[in-house]
């Protein structure tokens, strides 16, 4: 930070000299949840203690303008920085990421039974990107955008990304598997980016490093608009490192396939991986059959590996999901909740950069009844990981649960658009929002895209909806199914949408539909509901 306000290349304000100061000294204090817009607006603006953000875009318009001082200066000088200081959209917590120049240090001492964390999960080394044609515009391209990738892909914390130096060294010691340094990599990712007048073209290959065969090969582009400026040059980088992170990280992405064609044959460290894989085909479903063996595999995995993050994380996910559908656990696990939060606070012990950790304590918190906690933890995965659908999906189908259309929808609709291998259980959201304002037969299709059969509640919004179609047969066989999957739900109803904070016009509405089926339901929520 010092060496960033002292460099005549941080071209900005004083008062933004003192805003990056103010908000990076908070954040190594520890004291990040502090930084706000009413905080920052009071003490390093000077605005008065009766400061409204929604009336005062000040702390906006200059994070803006912090953000884009901070990537001119990265773009300059990120080659000799140890440190890059980023301020994500969305908020104004300050992220530190150490630059991915030199080979890792030699691994630290690894705790009995617990494997060295490169045994986790894939290894892939980003080669540094060739630039073509024009270069004396913008000569640092070629790196700019390797480091944007490698920055991207890092925030999956299940991949093992190496880059820079590692690559030099890496092409010095020839072809094979393992480098002159003794480093094993899975992935060789390698690449041109040509730059002209009216656009950024990359052209991105991904091949085995084992047997040299190419797995991936994608040309990118992005329009530039106007005059192409350092700070639009590293946007349009980071847009193409975004999606290259999201193709190969998401769920069923490239990694995932291979992954899975590995299955029983590839590398040792691959076997952790595909716990995930099956943690996600659960998650895709959830189909009850697949929980209770998944949670004594998760269970012994952790066991097994007590630093293998992601697991920590998916099984702080089943357990929310324990209490979500009233799974017994018996004396295993009295209360799934708290071993929920405790599983997903030590994945966030063991690897603070999780964005998936941070999914898993929010989840947690939201069934506790921690809404503002819960939203909260879902922006910091966010600010994590800004590529992943999932994380998106997620905030925005809670902000639909409690009528936040305006926030929500757009979240859950662009979700979608990125990823058609998105779990469906977040259009539960986009049933909400289309049954909230009548548009009953939108509703019925949303909720059969979700792809849940054997979770009562999905056949009870399908029977709401159906019912409001008047399509009364049809909709009195999805109860009945929906009473056979969760005997005795009709009784607990409105402590369950209270469990679930649903906003609670959103519980009556349909509470009516199902009422007018079956008069066992109760035809509105509890009136002490506060969700």
């Amino acid at each position: 930070m010092d060496r960033i306000l002292a460099s005549p290349d941080f071209e900005t304000s004083e008062r933004n000299r003192r805003f990056l100061r103010h908000v990076v000294e908070e954040a190594l204090a520890g004291r990040a949840e502090r930084i706000k817009a009413y905080s920052i607006a009071t003490l390093v603006f000077g605005r008065s203690e009766d400061f409204d953000p929604m009336q005062d875009s000040i702390v906006r318009i200059e994070a803006g303008r912090l953000r884009r001082a901070l990537d001119n200066y990265h773009l300059k000088h990120g080659e000799g920085s140890d440190v890059i200081i980023t301020m994500p959209k969305g908020s104004y917590v300050p992220v530190f990421q150490q630059q991915a120049q030199a080979l890792p240090p030699a691994p630290e001492p690894v705790a009995p039974g617990q494997k060295p964390l490169h045994e986790y999960g894939p290894r892939i080394l980003v080669e540094p990107f060739e630039q073509e044609g024009d270069s004396e515009t913008h000569q640092q391209i070629g790196r700019t955008l390797t480091r944007q990738v490698i920055s991207a892909l890092t925030r999956f914390t299940e991949l093992f990304v190496y880059g820079f130096d590692t690559s030099d060294r890496s092409a010095r010691s020839g072809s094979g598997r393992e480098t002159s340094e003794g480093l094993e990599i899975d992935y060789r990712l390698s690449g041109t980016v040509t730059i002209s007048k009216h656009a950024l073209i990359a052209e991105i290959l991904m091949k085995r490093n084992e047997d040299g065969r190419f797995i991936w090969v994608q040309t990118l582009q992005r329009e530039i608009e106007g005059s192409c400026d350092p700070s639009q040059v590293v946007s349009l980088c980071a847009e193409v490192a975004g999606q290259v992170a999201s193709v190969l990280a998401l769920r069923d992405g490239i990694m995932d396939s291979q992954a899975r064609d590995s299955s029983g044959s590839g590398p040792r460290h691959f076997a952790g991986y595909q716990k995930l894989l099956d943690f996600h085909d659960y998650w895709r479903s959830l189909d009850p059959k697949r929980f209770e063996p998944l949670r004594r595999d998760l269970e012994a995995t952790i066991d097994a590996d007590p630093g293998f993050v992601a697991a920590h994380a998916c099984l702080s996910m089943l357990y929310s999901n324990a209490a979500r559908f009233s799974y017994d656990l018996g004396d295993d696990c009295p209360d799934p909740l708290e071993r929920a939060l405790d599983l997903a606070r030590k994945a966030i012990r063991l690897a603070p950069s999780s964005s998936r950790a941070y999914h898993a304590r929010a989840i947690a918190e939201w069934f506790m009844g921690r809404q503002v906690d819960s939203l909260q933890t879902l922006g910091a995965a966010r600010a994590l990981n800004p590529n992943d659908p999932e994380l998106m999906a997620e905030l925005g189908f809670r902000l639909a649960s409690r009528k936040n259309w305006d926030a929500g929808i757009p979240l859950l609709e662009e979700a979608y658009a990125r990823s058609t291998l998105l779990s469906g259980q977040f259009r539960m959201g986009l049933f909400l929002y289309h049954f909230a304002h009548g548009r009953h037969e939108q509703a019925l299709e949303e909720i059969r895209a979700v792809e849940a059969p054997g979770i009562a509640h999905v056949q009870l919004a399908a029977a709401a909806a159906l019912a409001a179609l008047g399509r009364l047969a049809e909709a009195r066989q999805r109860l009945a199914l929906a009473d056979q999957i969760a005997p005795g739900l009709a009784k607990r109803m409105p402590q369950d949408v209270a469990f679930r904070q649903f906003h609670p016009d959103l519980t009556e509405s349909m509470m009516r539909a199902l009422a007018s089926l079956d008069p066992k339901w109760p035809n509105q929520t509890n009136s002490t509901q506060t969700g």
